[in-house]
C-alpha cells in the first residue's frame, strides 16, 4: 500500500486492480434464486444479498472485496477504521513510534476468541507472519509492504513491529481493511488447508461468530456473546451470494431478502417497489482512461488530448450512471484524500478541483487532431470487463464523440480474467481504469498510478523520474499536509502531460425492504460492523 513494485513483487496497488473487478462481479461461484433464503420476519435475523460468492472465508487466501466485507464482521487487526476512515483502536489499545521505525502496540487484555480460548501476543505475531508469508497467504502477503522488517512480542501484552524506514501512516497497515486478519495459532494449524472452508469455517475475535459457510450460497453469523466490544446489531445476519443483478433484485423485491448491496446505478429506481428504498454513497472508486505514451500513435500528447477532450464526463454522470456518481477532477477522489485534510472531504474537494483535468470540448478535440501525427484520425480498440454495463455505456458514448473527428474506436466486451491480464501489457495505447480502493490510505491508488518508474512500474508504463521519486517520497513525510500537496503536484504533471485522463468517481447503492432500517452509511462503512447498522420492525 503506497509503494512501488519492488524485486517483482506485486504491489498492494497492484493487487488492488482485482478488488476494484472483483466488486461487482466477483469470483468463481453463480448464485440462483433457489439458493436464496426466505427473509425472516424475525427483527433479530437479518438476511442481506450480494453480487459475489466466496470460495472461502479466509482473506489470506483469496483476497476479493467480498471476502473482506464478510470478515469485517468475524476477524480483527491491530487497528480497525471507522465510517469516516480514522484509524481506531481494535486488538491493540494504543501505539507509538518515536522515530516512526519501530512501533509499539499494546494490546487489549482478556480478548476472547470463538472457540473460547483467549487471545495471546504470540497469535498476533504469528498471524502478521502468517499474513507476510507468500505461500500461507497467497491472497493477502502483497497487500504488505517490503518495509516491514519484524514483527516480536515484547512483553505479555505487547507487540513491536519494526520497519526499514520511518512511516507516520504505519498503523492502519496492521487493520483488518489493510492486510491483518487476527487468529489463534493453533487454529489455523490444525485446521491446515481447511483454513476458512465449509468443513472447518474460521475463528476470529470480531463482533460475529461464523456458524455456516456454503460457498455456493451463503454464510451464516450469529452475535459472539464474548465478544470485547459493543455489538447492537441482529442476533443473526446470513448473507447470500447472487450474482446475477437480475436474480438479486428479483429476490429483494419478492421479500426473500431484507438487504442488498451492489445495485446497479444504472437501475436504481427498479429496486424501490413494494416499500423499499436506496441509499447511495461514495466508494472511492476512480474510473479512468490510460494512455499508454510508448504505444502508437498515443505517444503523441495531442492524440492523448484530443481523446481526453473528446469525452463529455457531466453527460456520462447524468445520463448513464444517473447522477450516481461525480465528475473527476483528479485521480484520487476528495473522499480518499480526506484522511490527508482532517477527514473533511470538502476540504480535498476544493483541492482536486484546481487540478488540470481536461473537460469536454469537441472544439479543442478537433484542434488538438489536427496537431497530431494522424491528423486525418485512427482506429484503435477499447476493451471494458464483462459485468460493467455502465463502462460499456461510457465507452459507446466516446467513440460517437470521436466519430465526429474522424477517429474509430472499436468498443470490445472482454471476460474481467482477460480485463485484467491486458491492464499495462505494452501493447493498448488506451485502456479503462478501474479501480476500488480498499483502505483509507489517501493516496492508494495514485500510489501505484503515479509510481512512474517507466514498464511494468504503472498501469501506463509512463517514466518520469522526478514524479517517480516524489510518490517514493510520500509515505515517508510526517506532515499530513505535506503528503497531499506533493501528491497533487505529482497528479498535476501526470494530467498536464495527459497520461490518465479522469472521467468519475463512482458510487455504491444499497437497498433496503420495508421496515428495514439503515441508521448510517459512509466510505469506509463496509470496513466496519456494518451489520449493527440495520434494524427491523418487529
Amino acid at each position: 500500500m503506497g509503494h512501488t513494485l519492488r524485486s517483482g513483487r506485486i504491489n498492494r496497488s497492484t493487487f488492488a486492480i482485482f478488488i476494484a473487478a472483483i466488486a461487482a462481479l466477483t469470483l468463481t461461484l453463480a448464485g440462483c434464486g433457489s439458493n436464496t433464503a426466505k427473509s425472516s420476519g424475525d427483527p433479530n435475523t437479518l438476511t442481506v444479498a450480494i453480487s459475489s460468492a466466496v470460495s472461502t472465508l479466509s482473506v489470506n487466501q483469496e483476497a476479493g472485496s467480498a471476502n473482506y466485507q464478510l470478515a469485517a464482521l468475524y476477524q480483527e487487526g491491530l487497528t480497525g477504521v471507522d465510517g469516516t476512515g480514522k484509524v481506531i483502536p481494535a486488538l491493540a489499545t494504543s501505539w507509538k513510534s518515536s522515530d516512526n521505525k519501530s512501533w509499539v502496540f499494546t494490546l487489549r487484555k482478556n480478548v476472547k476468541l470463538h472457540d473460547g480460548s483467549t487471545l495471546t501476543a504470540d497469535d498476533i505475531v504469528y498471524a502478521i507472519n502468517v499474513a507476510r508469508d507468500s505461500k500461507k497467504s497467497p491472497g493477502l502477503s502483497v497487500y504488505w509492504p517490503d518495509y516491514v522488517q519484524s514483527a516480536e512480542k515484547t512483553g505479555d501484552n505487547q507487540i513491536t513491529i519494526t520497519l526499514s524506514s520511518p512511516h507516520s501512516d504505519f498503523p492502519i497497515q496492521v487493520s483488518n481493511v489493510a492486510g491483518l486478519f487476527v487468529t489463534s495459532k493453533k487454529f489455523f494449524d490444525s485446521a491446515g488447508s481447511n483454513y476458512g472452508s465449509s468443513k472447518k469455517l474460521i475463528v476470529g475475535t470480531g463482533p460475529y461468530k461464523v456458524t455456516e459457510f456454503d460457498p455456493s450460497s451463503h454464510v451464516t453469523l450469529t452475535k459472539f456473546k464474548d465478544y470485547w466490544g459493543k455489538n447492537d446489531g441482529p442476533q443473526t445476519v446470513r448473507i447470500d451470494f447472487v450474482t446475477e443483478d437480475s436474480t438479486r433484485q428479483l429476490a429483494f423485491t419478492s421479500g426473500k431478502v431484507d438487504v442488498s448491496f451492489n445495485v446497479p446505478v444504472t437501475s436504481v429506481a427498479q429496486w424501490k417497489t413494494n416499500g423499499g428504498s436506496t441509499t447511495a454513497y461514495s466508494d472511492r472508486s476512480y474510473y479512468g482512461l490510460t494512455f499508454d505514451p510508448n504505444v502508437a500513435p498515443f505517444n503523441d500528447i495531442h492524440v492523448r488530448k484530443a481523446v481526453s477532450y473528446a469525452v463529455d464526463k457531466k453527460s456520462i454522470v447524468s445520463g448513464i450512471l444517473k447522477g450516481y456518481g461525480e465528475v473527476a477532477t483528479g485521480i484520487d477522489s476528495p473522499e480518499q484524500l480526506a484522511g490527508w485534510t482532517g477527514n473533511d472531504a470538502s476540504k480535498a474537494s476544493k483541492q482536486t478541483a484546481k487540478l488540470p483535468a481536461i473537460s469536454y470540448d469537441l472544439k479543442k478535440a478537433k484542434s488538438e487532431l489536427k496537431q497530431s501525427s494522424k491528423p486525418n484520425g485512427f482506429t484503435t480498440t477499447l476493451t471494458y470487463p464483462t459485468g460493467y454495463a455502465q463502462v460499456g455505456k461510457a465507452s459507446l458514448a466516446i467513440a460517437q464523440n470521436l466519430k465526429s473527428l474522424g477517429i474509430t474506436l472499436n468498443v470490445k466486451e472482454i471476460p474481467l480474467e482477460q480485463w485484467l491480464s491486458e491492464i499495462g501489457n505494452g501493447k493498448q495505447g488506451v485502456g479503462w481504469m478501474i479501480y476500488n480502493p480498499t483502505t483509507p490510505q489517501p493516496n492508494e491508488i495514485t500510489s501505484w498510478l503515479l509510481a512512474a518508474g517507466g514498464s511494468g512500474t504503472n498501469p501506463a508504463n509512463w517514466n518520469n523520474a522526478e514524479v517517480a521519486a516524489e510518490t517514493e517520497k510520500v509515505g515517508t513525510l510526517d506532515q499530513e499536509s505535506d503528503k497531499l500537496a506533493l501528491v497533487l503536484k505529482s497528479t498535476t504533471t501526470a494530467l498536464d502531460e495527459d497520461i490518465y485522463s479522469p472521467i468519475y468517481w463512482g458510487k455504491s447503492v444499497v437497498a433496503t425492504a420495508k421496515g428495514v432500517k439503515l441508521a448510517k452509511i459512509g466510505t469506509y462503512w463496509l470496513g466496519t460492523n456494518w451489520a449493527a447498522d440495520f434494524s427491523k420492525n418487529a
